[in-house]
């Protein structure tokens, strides 16, 4: 990848994870409430934790690329 190619991933992946970020720490912080209160219908506990493990994981998806992308340059 050219350096004017390795810029534009960079910048992309920095777009993509500030939006991540925020979603993190919104979705984590709702579930920890949810949690607190004992919701009588767990489904949307699960459904919430599912939704913060696929957050998480594009997190370290990004992280994983940033990476590679430091190493090949």
């Amino acid at each position: 990848m050219g350096e004017d190619g390795a810029n534009d991933e960079r910048t992309f992946l920095h777009d993509v994870s500030n939006h991540l970020v925020v979603a993190q720490g919104m979705a984590n912080y709702t579930l920890t409430k949810i949690k607190a209160e004992k919701p009588e219908d767990a489904k949307e506990v699960v459904r919430l934790g599912k939704a913060v493990k696929a957050i998480d994981d594009m997190v370290a998806l990004v992280k994983a690329r940033r990476e590679k992308i430091r190493t090949d340059s």
